[in-house]
């Protein structure tokens, strides 16, 4: 008989090689987020409805400086729309059984929880562009404006913003509305206590809020000025990945625990 070595069926790869294997995988299912989930009803009201609406009660008939009118709107924007995504994922995947397929399949759910991080990140990303093309081209701050210092502080904080959305699905059910109301009772708040259209100075309860690093972050973009001083540009990204990267490792565990109980019934 001729014995054939576990080695040859199953070969055995590097962590490297794992760790590449799951990210193409995680991205993928971002892909799949992608496609099923931006014109979805929770993400149009919270991604595109909310932050308009919001933008006009929060404005008008005040006199705002141009540089708060456009780190105040990005904000709430890239705030809302990072978000978005996030919190339903899991429960539509619950609902549909979907994700019974994806947890057959030789992935993680580090790896799915990737996934969703993935997908609120780039839609988050590419919605934020848009105030802020429309705010150059209105108060025209070309003449100090650090693009760079703004981009990556766009990039760092989608994947922070969308770290935290992930937490908000960890109870296990299936009706993506009673995520949705667990969603509005934490993330309004957040919103309502940062320096949204107003020096961050103006508000010191704001500090407990990511939103306010990111406001910062762009106001040194704009204005060269940060409101906490010469390392302030360090603290807001510290900050930023403080929240991101313990969020994240956060979700791992809590959805960990969870996953079993979206089977049940």
């Amino acid at each position: 008989m001729v014995k054939i070595k576990e080695e040859s069926i199953f070969p055995k790869k590097s962590k490297i090689e794992q760790f590449s294997s799951q990210m193409k995988r995680s991205i993928a299912i971002a892909k799949k987020n992608l496609r099923i989930y931006y014109n979805k009803g929770p993400v149009v009201i919270q991604g595109f409805l909310f932050p308009v609406i919001l933008f006009v009660a929060m404005t008008i008939g005040r006199e705002i400086l141009p540089i708060y009118i456009i780190s105040g709107l990005m904000a709430m924007v890239l705030f809302l729309s990072a978000t978005s995504i996030g919190p339903i994922a899991f429960p539509w995947e619950t609902r549909q059984k979907t994700l019974e397929r994806l947890i057959t399949c030789p992935i993680s759910i580090k790896t799915i929880i990737l996934g969703d991080v993935w997908a609120s990140f780039l839609f988050g990303s590419i919605i934020s562009i848009a105030p802020l093309i429309l705010g150059l081209l209105i108060f025209s701050f070309w003449s100090s404006l650090n693009l760079v210092i703004i981009i990556i502080g766009i990039l760092v904080s989608s994947f922070s913003f969308s770290c935290i959305s992930i937490i908000l699905s960890v109870p296990p059910s299936d009706t993506p509305a009673s995520t949705m109301i667990l969603t509005v009772i934490i993330k309004f708040p957040l919103i309502f206590i940062s320096p949204l259209f107003m020096p961050i100075e103006s508000v010191p309860s704001a500090m407990i809020s990511p939103l306010t690093y990111f406001i910062d972050i762009i106001n040194f973009g704009l204005s060269g000025n940060s409101a906490f001083g010469s390392f302030g540009l360090l603290l807001d990204f510290g900050i930023l990945f403080l929240f991101g990267f313990g969020f994240l490792f956060l979700s791992f565990k809590l959805h960990g625990k969870t996953l079993q109980k979206r089977f049940r019934g």
